[in-house]
């Protein structure tokens, strides 16, 4: 099972990428200040601060709009470069109004599948009864 989605569509995907470029964003201006305040260079603490920000907003907007792919092969749940086996898992939260599966892990790993996203209904109905067929 295949599905795709992008996160631009999904509101939740669209709050963790956006809350991510923020903090990176605002770092570099914490930074900023830092340099500017110890140094007294203000127009090139400037110059770097206005390119950084200007990559992080640029890697954003790529990032909301890069189509991600999940899949499921046997009791593995893949996502380039994670991936989860659903015995390892002992639920999940379902969030119908923005088309997210929260998997639960028994033991916490660092590169595993925990948040399932979706851009269409069907593929999550689809997901929904192969994890209920699956986890019970």
């Amino acid at each position: 099972m295949i599905w795709s989605y992008r996160a631009v569509n999904n509101r939740m995907a669209r709050r963790k990428w956006t809350a991510l470029s923020f903090t990176l964003i605002l770092l570099g201006l914490i930074y900023t200040a830092y340099r500017v305040y110890s140094t007294s260079k203000l127009f090139s603490s400037l110059a770097i601060f206005t390119l950084f920000a200007t990559m992080v907003f640029l890697y954003t907007i790529i990032t909301l709009g890069k189509v991600r792919y999940y899949f499921i092969e046997g009791n593995t749940v893949f996502y380039k470069p994670f991936k989860t086996d659903l015995e390892d898992v002992e639920g999940y939260e379902v969030d119908r109004e923005n088309m997210v599966i929260k998997l639960k892990l028994k033991k916490p790993k660092i590169f595993a599948v925990k948040t399932l996203y979706f851009d269409k209904e069907d593929e999550f109905e689809d997901v929904l009864r192969f994890l209920r067929r699956t986890l019970g």
